[in-house]
């Protein structure tokens, strides 16, 4: 019974799930799109959402009448990224790329139920097995392979009950990156405001900071010129990689052991600013507690004029990027120390620079808060996908 029951389980519902298959649920739409509605996309994190509303312009992939219709409830996914969870239910009618598959439920079947099941890993497991492809670049799920993957199928009442109940934690997942974008938009405001001056701190008895003085950035802080010495690499020596960025957060994506490897080149102290040269507008910046080895493509920068804890949110400011942002002539955009170097900026006298650094890192603790709390939820939706689902 263990493998034809979930191991959580709403008391209501008793017996085995009904074997059958992926078909057994779903069809496959063919109805081509028409002028007028809105062109649709499957994303790997968003499920399938207007293409106007991506933040980057997508051009359509085919005229109307290549495009197919997606009518509400309909579970379209991309043939190539289906075992990874690239799918969605569609909300409203639509057209998406002739390239997704369009997913027709049939009677008993409930989308929302299913769009939760693909997330399980037990599931992805199946999506990948049954696609085709050389390399995992290359693989497709094609319907006539969807269609027959093993699955056990509740009643349709137990279904809308797993749906509704992940749903709600789904709600309260979109509640908490809703905070955390809000949080993110207004520590952006009020860094313009900062550092343009346009709102100022005061000193503890009430009065004002002197003006701020225009120095180059070379007065203001300087590259580490600490190179790492291949016989003090040791196992357990954290290594910091900027490279491999998610969504442009530009935080410390990993920190793991050192390997040896020919491209660690630089040594960081605790508190000393890094930034990511290569491809700047990823916007790649960290300051470690921990003493560490990173790639020479990353600046291992620490302040002259201005503390470490003002540098680092200085470097995160649009003046900064700006001027990070100019090309070098390279083909690989990277960051040009000799145009930011020479360029000036305003500094602030020592204790409003720690004014605005203890401003600006309390709304950094406040968002890292959330993305905790993110994380937190995303790992128990995780284990109720485990639980609920056979």
């Amino acid at each position: 019974m263990s493998g034809t029951v979930p191991q959580l389980r709403f008391p209501e519902f008793q017996g085995s799930w009904k074997a059958g298959h992926a078909g057994d649920a779903f069809a496959k739409s063919t109805a081509k799109g028409s002028a007028g509605l809105p062109v649709y996309s499957v994303t790997m994190d968003r499920g399938l959402v207007r293409r106007d509303s991506m933040e980057r312009h997508m051009a359509d992939d085919a005229a109307d009448g290549s495009n197919l219709r997606a009518e509400p409830n309909d579970i379209v996914y991309n043939t190539m990224r289906m075992w990874q969870g690239a799918a969605g239910v569609a909300d409203t009618a639509c057209m998406v790329s002739p390239a997704y598959v369009v997913l027709r439920p049939k009677q008993g079947t409930v989308s929302a139920f299913f769009i939760q099941r693909f997330g399980n890993s037990k599931m992805l497991h199946s999506l990948w097995a049954y696609s085709h492809g050389l390399t995992s670049d290359r693989l497709r799920l094609y319907f006539d392979d969807f269609a027959q993957i093993p699955v056990r199928l509740p009643s349709s009442a137990e279904q809308h009950k797993i749906a509704d109940f992940l749903g709600t934690a789904d709600a309260k997942l979109d509640a908490l990156r809703r905070k955390k974008s809000g949080l993110e938009a207004f520590k952006s405001g009020l860094m313009q405001r900062l550092f343009s001056q346009e709102l100022r701190f005061t000193r503890d008895d009430g009065t004002e900071f002197p003006e701020w003085d225009q120095v180059s950035f070379a007065e203001i802080a300087e590259r580490s010129s600490d190179k790492l010495d291949p016989r003090n690499v040791h196992e357990g020596m954290p290594v910091i990689d900027l490279e491999n960025i998610e969504s442009g957060t530009g935080w410390i994506i990993h920190a793991g052991q050192s390997d040896e490897s020919a491209s660690l080149k630089s040594v960081f102290r605790t508190g000393e600013v890094l930034f990511g040269k290569l491809r700047p507008y990823l916007r790649k910046f960290a300051q470690p507690d921990f003493e560490g080895c990173c790639s020479s493509e990353i600046w291992v920068l620490r302040g002259k004029r201005v503390s470490n804890d003002f540098l680092f949110h200085l470097i995160q400011s649009s003046r900064f990027m700006e001027l990070a942002t100019i090309s070098s002539g390279s083909k690989m955009p990277r960051a040009d120390w000799s145009i930011i170097s020479s360029a000036e900026f305003d500094v602030p006298h020592p204790d409003e620079q720690r004014k605005i650094a203890d401003a600006l890192s309390a709304m950094d603790a406040k968002i890292a808060a959330v993305a905790n709390q993110i994380t937190h939820m995303e790992t128990f939706k995780k284990g109720l996908l485990q639980q609920m689902f056979v």
